[in-house]
């Protein structure tokens, strides 16, 4: 019998808030004989490659096979249970990310939420096993490691995207998304409501949150937030502004409310991302 050396190697990323598709988490590891995953629930995608061994990935629907040279997709906010084969335990490696464009991307490669297993060329394997660890040899939390990690995302998945004969078919009411993301990039600085983001579209409100929970998993204010703490993310790099100021600029009512605000998104307060920077 075959013996198993368990590892994992990982990096996570604490300031995984700041891009419209951002690394929160990069790693290797290889399973010990049957290990069963506790059944989380994350925060963010994350897309494992099967480098050798096997194991299944349970679903609400159904329990799914996975083998080498497979992707696997674990979506945000759904219970999973991923276990290790007994006698020959999977060895993965993995990128989890975030981001209004992760869904659109996702689904460009061919997963859907019934059909988190996607199977890969063997011509191909040894490519996408490289892409993942570019991502990993570029971990960081620095905003430039945090960019390369980025872009070295980008690239992986523009090649599996490449590799799948999955149309990139946008989802319906994708034209009234990209008409409210412009518009919040233009005003998120003012005291803008979701009833004004609509109305500015042209659409109901029940019909823009519709769209965007289709085509990026959250709702019109969940992305207003987002997108408005990720534009203080670069104000306070700056350091040229206190919080106060930031606060007004990035469209808050106040610096209290803003400093709960980004808490709630990056995990800790702008105080201490700021902090964070100067090391």
């Amino acid at each position: 019998m075959a013996t198993f050396v368990p590892y994992k190697n990982y990096f996570y990323n604490q300031l995984h808030g700041m891009s419209s598709l951002v690394v929160a988490t990069v790693g290797k590891e290889q399973s010990s004989p049957g290990f069963v995953h506790r059944p989380d629930v994350r925060a963010f995608y994350t897309l494992h490659f099967c480098i050798r061994g096997k194991g299944t990935l349970r679903t609400s629907n159904k329990t799914h096979t996975v083998v080498p040279g497979d992707l696997m997709l674990i979506y945000p906010n759904v219970k999973i249970y991923p276990k290790a084969d007994h006698q020959n335990p999977w060895e993965l490696c993995w990128v989890g990310f975030t981001g209004s464009d992760a869904r659109l991307l996702t689904d460009a490669i061919g997963f859907t939420p019934l059909a988190p297993v996607v199977a890969t060329q063997r011509q191909s394997q040894e490519k996408i096993q490289q892409l993942f660890g570019e991502i990993y040899e570029s971990r960081g939390d620095r905003p430039a490691q945090i960019v390369a990690m980025t872009g070295k995302l980008y690239s992986c998945l523009a090649f599996l995207m490449g590799q799948s004969s999955t149309s990139f078919v946008k989802n319906p009411g994708f034209k009234f998304v990209e008409s409210a993301c412009e518009f919040i990039a233009a005003n998120y600085g003012n005291k803008i409501s979701v009833d004004e983001i609509a109305q500015a579209v042209g659409v109901s409100r029940s019909s823009l949150y519709r769209a965007f929970m289709t085509n990026l998993s959250m709702s019109v204010q969940e992305y207003l937030t987002d997108y408005r703490v990720k534009a203080s993310c670069n104000l306070l790099e700056k350091r040229e502004l206190g919080l106060k100021e930031v606060a007004y600029r990035c469209g808050f009512a106040n610096s209290l409310y803003y400093s709960q605000v980004f808490k709630r998104v990056m995990g800790f307060p702008p105080t201490e991302y700021r902090k964070h920077l100067s090391r």
